[in-house]
């Protein structure tokens, strides 16, 4: 629902809007004087008393709307009044909405001047939209009007008869026939009384009604309610399910790769070992030759520190020593580089 106006039909016949909620909602909705002048014209149309209607008063607009009545006799809560509710497109409208609305005219119209009118209009509003306003129904109204009506009458008809009484000589018949419709009238009373009681006693089986099935209605939204927190727990427990499923699925991947990356990783560290056990070997080797060409060394030193003695005693073979003592000058560089070789492949691949 829209929004709410009460509408007056002043005594030019030109309908006026009295209050309105929210405040601006008839220019929100752009709706004008002409609009709210045939939504009267219709109610005229249907009945000049209380009445009901459902109408759409533009292309985007529909309002359900009740007259009060024009008649000072005929008319409920004030007269010359409508109640005009502004519907939305997906506003399913009640079996009782039609005397909820009957109940706003007849609680709240003739509290019109009192200073809280407006917080009243709006309290009514948001219970209407709610549906948690109970319904009024109309026959006890017509029936309590037409009661009174009935006793106006009866006591018009008492003063006449007290009147005619005094002539008793000149109206006797009068009397008699005013008498039997003073008694049918009181009868006509006694059944409508009855009625009005058993009226009473629907419209309080009605209320009751209308108040379990708003608690079964309550009831119901919170199963609901209920019932919407469960599956929305159910989707995380599914969604948190699916992705420990993905995350397992990823794990077994990374299992299968480094697996393979394990697999890879010993072949190649078998390979290493080859290779380790092949330098060992080649250490091994290095280091016998090393002891042989140190053992040549040793043995070479020995002849240098004898041939420097034979060199100091023998003066004249002096230059045939000195070519002998640079060539085993050179075959000592070369012995060298090769220990040096050797070394620096037992550093680089750690084998001491």
């Amino acid at each position: 629902m829209r929004g709410i106006v009460i509408l007056n039909l002043s005594e030019g016949s030109e309908p006026t809007i009295d209050i309105q909620y929210p405040e601006n909602i008839c220019d929100e909705l752009q709706i004008s004087t002409s609009g709210l002048l045939s939504l009267f014209e219709q109610h005229k149309t249907v009945k000049t008393g209380p009445n009901y209607l459902e109408m759409q008063i533009k292309r985007n607009v529909s309002v359900a709307s009740f007259f009060t009545g024009h008649s000072n006799r005929s008319f409920l809560g004030k007269p010359e009044h409508s109640i005009t509710i502004f519907l939305s497109d997906d506003d399913t409208l009640p079996k009782t909405f039609k005397g909820q609305v009957r109940r706003i005219a007849y609680e709240l119209l003739p509290k019109r001047q009192e200073p809280d009118f407006y917080d009243q209009f709006v309290k009514y509003f948001e219970l209407l939209k709610k549906g948690e306003l109970d319904p009024y129904y109309q026959q006890m109204l017509e029936l309590t009007q037409d009661l009174s009506s009935k006793r106006e009458r009866i006591d018009d008809l008492a003063q006449k008869v007290s009147l005619l009484v005094s002539d008793r000589s000149d109206h006797l018949r009068n009397v008699d026939a005013l008498k039997d419709e003073i008694n049918g009238l009181y009868t006509k009373m006694d059944n409508w009384s009855g009625q009005m009681a058993e009226l009473n006693e629907y419209n309080v089986s009605l209320t009751m009604k209308i108040k379990e099935l708003n608690k079964l209605s309550t009831q119901h939204k919170n199963e609901l309610t209920q019932r919407d927190a469960q599956i929305t727990n159910l989707t995380t427990i599914l969604n948190e399910k699916s992705e420990i499923e993905e995350g397992a699925e990823k794990l077994l991947d990374q299992i299968k790769m480094i697996k393979s990356e394990n697999q890879n990783l010993s072949q190649e560290i078998s390979k290493l070992n080859e290779t380790n056990k092949n330098l060992k070997f080649q250490v091994l080797k290095a280091n016998r030759e090393n002891e042989s060409h140190l053992d040549t060394i040793t043995n070479l030193k020995l002849e240098m520190r004898a041939i420097r003695q034979q060199i100091s005693s023998e003066n004249s073979s002096k230059g045939k020593k000195k070519d002998e003592i640079i060539e085993m000058k050179k075959e000592l560089k070369v012995l060298r580089r090769e220990r040096d070789h050797y070394k620096e492949i037992v550093k680089k691949n750690k084998l001491l």
